[in-house]
């Protein structure tokens, strides 16, 4: 799900809407210049447990899996606080590379997301292609509006669930990967100014 040509920019989001309502979210537009770069919250999994990595999974072979990691997302989101008074924060969503000559050629941008009162963010969120591949195989990230937590959901080899950071911008690792991306060519200029801004904290 994703925004394809800048003409057709009102129509896929318009799509995008109504693939989050399905799974219990309220799309609010896309939020550029934030300052928090959603491919380093993509990599909270690559983080350890002794830089504050915290985990909530269930097993591949549960009946109620997608019930369970349901259940650790918002715990996971609520403790370490995800959402702002409103129960809103950003979700990464694909969409082109200025230029882009295919599908393939994307990179993540922040929309912003209310959670709703009826949500499904792992079964069907991930079928309607927002939270993951599909219903019961999540893959997201999430980030609260400052930066101060990054959520990602995975799958593993045994299990799905959620991975979270607290206090991101602390975690020296996390720093290291932000400066060995500056001005890399595989980066927008949209993504260099966020990590450079991002450093800066």
């Amino acid at each position: 799900m994703h925004v394809t040509k800048e003409g057709q920019q009102v129509v896929e989001a318009e799509i995008l809407a109504q693939g989050m309502k399905s799974c219990g979210l309220r799309f609010l537009g896309f939020r550029r210049g934030t300052g928090i770069p959603p491919y380093l919250a993509g990599t909270v999994t690559s983080r350890r447990t002794d830089e504050g990595r915290r985990d909530r999974t269930a097993p591949l072979d549960a009946p109620d899996r997608v019930a369970r990691a349901n259940a650790g997302w918002f715990e996971l989101a609520t403790e370490t606080g995800l959402f702002s008074d409103d129960r809103r924060f950003l979700l990464a969503v694909n969409v082109p590379r200025p230029g882009a000559v295919d599908d393939t050629d994307v990179e993540a941008v922040w929309s912003l997301v209310e959670l709703l009162e009826d949500w499904d963010i792992m079964g069907a969120g991930c079928e309607a292609g927002i939270t993951g591949s599909r219903h019961g195989f999540p893959a997201f990230v999430m980030s609260a509006l400052d930066g101060s937590v990054f959520v990602q959901g995975t799958v593993w080899q045994d299990g799905i669930g959620t991975a979270v950071l607290p206090a991101p911008h602390r975690v020296e690792s996390l720093r290291e990967t932000a400066r060995l991306n500056v001005g890399k060519p595989y980066r927008s200029a949209a993504e260099n100014a966020d990590t450079l801004a991002w450093l800066e904290r």
